[in-house]
């Protein structure tokens, strides 16, 4: 089976999207007082996360940097993803013996979730500095909106890997915002790479 890079593109682009929903049902759940159902929300983000590191190794040879950073975004998701899905339950339920445990997974999945946002800020830098430079109206308009997203994301999760504070809230929705945009933004910016499939 072969894909253009637009049409890996647009795959990750289906991903990430999926990811942002995810994001915003489990936040938007929270906020209005009902439990959102983990077990069906982070397994569809593994999955998600997991098709995006793979489309974004199939984007490296057109869009190295954006490839590259999807690909470690996706990676870092995917983990982070699985670990609340396979071990907050039981290492929540295991009582005070297991509470330091608990804690030190929770703080390594809160690590690789701010350090796959990272990534995709990254991913959201390059791709919408790619559509300010070579697209026109609306178009170069969601370029830059995706690079601003993009630095903001970096910025917002490098704070909150490197800070003693709770900064959950700002980098986990600057990630989000970029993601969002990263996902408008793709497939424009591989316009002009669909030449080889991949």
């Amino acid at each position: 089976m072969t894909l253009s890079p637009i049409e890996f593109a647009r795959v990750a682009a289906i991903a990430i999207t999926a990811t942002v929903a995810t994001q915003i049902i489990y936040v938007t759940l929270g906020n209005l007082g009902l439990e959102p159902n983990r077990q069906l929300i982070w397994s569809v983000e593994v999955l998600a996360f997991l098709v995006l590191a793979i489309a974004g190794l199939a984007l490296l040879p057109a869009r190295p940097l954006i490839g590259g950073a999807l690909a470690a975004g996706g990676l870092l998701n995917t983990i982070q993803a699985g670990m609340g899905l396979v071990m907050f339950e039981p290492l929540g339920q295991a009582g005070e013996a297991l509470a330091p445990v608990f804690s030190a997974v929770l703080a390594m999945a809160f690590l690789l979730y701010f350090a796959g946002k990272v990534a995709i800020g990254i991913a959201a830098l390059a791709a919408g500095a790619i559509l300010w430079r070579d697209a026109q109206g609306a178009t170069r308009i969601v370029g830059a909106v995706c690079a601003l997203t993009g630095i903001a994301a970096m910025v917002a999760n490098a704070l909150a890997i490197g800070l003693d504070a709770d900064l959950t809230f700002i980098a986990g929705g600057a990630g989000t915002a970029a993601a969002l945009f990263l996902a408008l933004a793709l497939v424009p910016a591989m316009q002009d790479r669909e030449t080889e499939p991949a």
